[in-house]
């Protein structure tokens, strides 16, 4: 009796495995459901390769623009000092404009 009932759920494990081999293989419906997969995939694919060339060009512009902050950190302190230079000489040393672009609001 229970190698009848072995047997039995043998045979419907192979047919579902050769139901499912069918569908896959030899139906326009599977061969359509497997080029779809493809094609997704490549998508993916693509999608994550232009991520990962904005990623480095994003990080690229970040590295410049720390750069160009360094730069503008430098020449504000240079300002300073030539300001803190002219003051010491009796020279009066205007402050910013108010259509200049460094000038801070207070």
């Amino acid at each position: 009796m229970e190698s009848e009932v072995y047997y039995a759920m043998g045979g419907g494990g192979l047919a579902w495995l050769a139901q499912m081999v069918w569908q896959r293989v030899f139906t326009s419906e599977g061969k359509a459901s497997e080029q779809l997969v493809v094609q997704l995939g490549e998508r993916i694919a693509a999608q994550e390769a232009r991520l990962t060339t904005l990623e480095a060009g994003l990080d690229e512009e970040r590295g410049k623009r720390r750069l160009a902050e360094d730069k503008v950190h430098v020449l504000e302190l240079y300002v300073v000092g030539l300001q803190g230079e002219l003051r010491r000489h009796g020279i009066d040393v205007p402050g910013p404009s108010p259509m200049s672009p460094g000038r801070v609001e207070p």
